[in-house]
């Protein structure tokens, strides 16, 4: 896992531990999630810079998990157990398996499409808690040029602040309401989609 800078800012609703691991753009994500200071634009240009950057984990590995089972990557067949790095299997998952993507979308244009979506200044911003234990930042933009025969009205890109790298990024077959489920709590929009 990379190095994450530590903040000293104290959240009230983290431990410790986790408190110590984020970076300062996370830190100002978490204040925002918790206070009713809005971000200003600098401060928001800070975060879309950050979450454009870091991208899915290079170090990191995920089962191919059984939506993958029989796809061929890479001169082989998959099995759900195979493990690939994050990027992969959400390429594989989406814009392949799902065909939320066009048809002739690369791994390199998948990776690529997410970037623009996340500096895209029409894509809203949305910190919430997820399943009670993580902070997550999502960046929803519509879908427009990106949908593919599988696709959605929006694609999401999630960044998981414990993590420090995206976590997933599709276009959701419930749009917004995605974002209603009961497993996300503390839901802030710091800048709406348009």
């Amino acid at each position: 896992m990379r190095q994450r800078q530590q903040t000293g800012w104290s959240f009230g609703k983290i431990g410790r531990e986790e408190e110590e691991t984020f970076s300062a753009v996370d830190t100002l994500i978490l204040k925002a999630a918790s206070t009713d200071t809005q971000p200003g634009e600098e401060e928001l240009g800070n975060i879309v810079t950050h979450v454009a950057e870091v991208g899915f984990d290079p170090t990191g590995r995920e089962r191919a998990g059984g939506r993958l089972v029989g796809v061929f990557w890479r001169g082989r067949r998959l099995t759900a157990s195979d493990l690939l790095l994050p990027a992969e299997v959400h390429f594989l998952r989406h814009p392949i398996a799902q065909a939320e993507w066009p048809s002739a979308t690369s791994l390199e244009r998948y990776l690529a499409s997410l970037r623009e979506v996340v500096e895209d200044p029409r894509s809203g911003l949305l910190v919430s808690r997820y399943h009670r234990q993580v902070w997550q930042l999502a960046v929803v933009r519509r879908s427009f040029e990106l949908r593919g025969p599988g696709g959605g009205d929006w694609v999401v890109v999630e960044y998981r602040l414990e993590f420090g790298y995206w976590v997933t990024a599709f276009q959701p077959y419930a749009g917004l309401n995605y974002f209603e489920s009961p497993q996300r709590e503390q839901q802030r929009w710091l800048r709406r989609p348009v």
